[in-house]
């Protein structure tokens, strides 16, 4: 088991209705850490890319083939986990839908954040997506900080979609409220997506709770987070990570490039529209680079 365990637990804040009001918004986001948005974005929207990669995971072999697609039903006895040949396999295939690449610039996904960070807004490229099987605890995504990954602005925001509905039992995530504020924590070597986990106390009253297909989880790159571990006997959990910034402020150059490096830009745009709009869209802007 990755993830640690946690001595209190409360469920997440509700920020949907201080969306209309920016300044209240940044006012509490700045003192928990992180945003929880209830029904952001439309079910439907959502539930096609979940149809979408579920379709990989069924061409790997990793679905039950008698199941209904959508209900992620793993085989019996799959167990496959991030890092695995075959991961990387279906990984590659998983980067160059462009649907996974649009949801990352959802309207109300950029709303949202735009009224979070007050101006305009960059959606890093790097799009990352997590498929977690049952029966894989011990590889469960520590806690950790997003900025030792990920440096650039202090200032980025993750989000954290499920992809489909996340109950308490399917895992979904975890968050320490106002650990971004004690600054870049230390890391140490663990399992899970990452290899590194936070080296510091971790007590506190963490934030969690089911998720519905729609919601969203926003949170700073300094705010601690884990995964939970999936309790089901065979259902998959699939979500989505997109981060965000101002343009204004700097960018590690590895989050203008694919996510693991598992192909390139040209490999992921090769079967999209000659003049698609969301092709290398971050060079319009000029990012600048920082140096790690």
């Amino acid at each position: 088991m990755a993830a640690v365990v946690m001595d209190t637990v409360l469920p997440f804040v509700d920020f949907t209705s201080l969306l209309p009001h920016p300044e209240k918004l940044r006012l509490q986001a700045q003192e928990l850490g992180y945003a929880c948005f209830r029904g952001l974005l439309p079910p439907a929207d959502v539930m096609d890319l979940r149809r979408r990669i579920l379709e990989l995971c069924s061409g790997e072999g990793w679905l039950d083939a008698g199941a209904p697609i959508l209900a992620g039903i793993a085989a019996k006895g799959c167990r496959v986990v991030e890092g695995e040949a075959a991961w990387f396999r279906f990984y590659a295939k998983a980067q160059r839908l462009r649907a996974f690449h649009a949801l990352n610039h959802h309207p109300a996904l950029l709303a949202a954040i735009g009224a979070l960070i007050g101006g305009p807004v960059l959606p890093h490229p790097r799009v990352i997506s997590r498929v977690v099987m049952p029966g894989t605890a011990r590889h469960t995504t520590p806690p950790h900080q997003d900025y030792w990954y990920i440096h650039g602005t202090r200032e980025t925001w993750t989000t954290w979609l499920p992809l489909g509905d996340c109950p308490s039992e399917l895992g979904g995530l975890a968050l320490l409220p106002g650990s971004h504020l004690r600054g870049v924590l230390p890391m140490r070597p663990s399992l899970g997506p990452g290899g590194q986990e936070v080296d510091a106390d971790l007590a506190g009253d963490w934030h969690t709770g089911p998720m519905h297909c729609g919601d969203v989880l926003v949170f700073n790159s300094l705010t601690v987070h884990q995964a939970r571990d999936n309790h089901t006997a065979d259902r998959v959990r699939l979500s989505a990570d997109f981060r965000y910034q101002s343009p204004q402020e700097p960018i590690d150059p590895a989050s203008l490039r694919p996510h693991g490096d598992v192909v390139s830009w040209d490999d992921i745009y090769a079967g999209w529209p000659a003049e698609d709009p969301l092709k290398s869209y971050w060079k319009q802007t000029n990012p600048s680079p920082c140096a790690r």
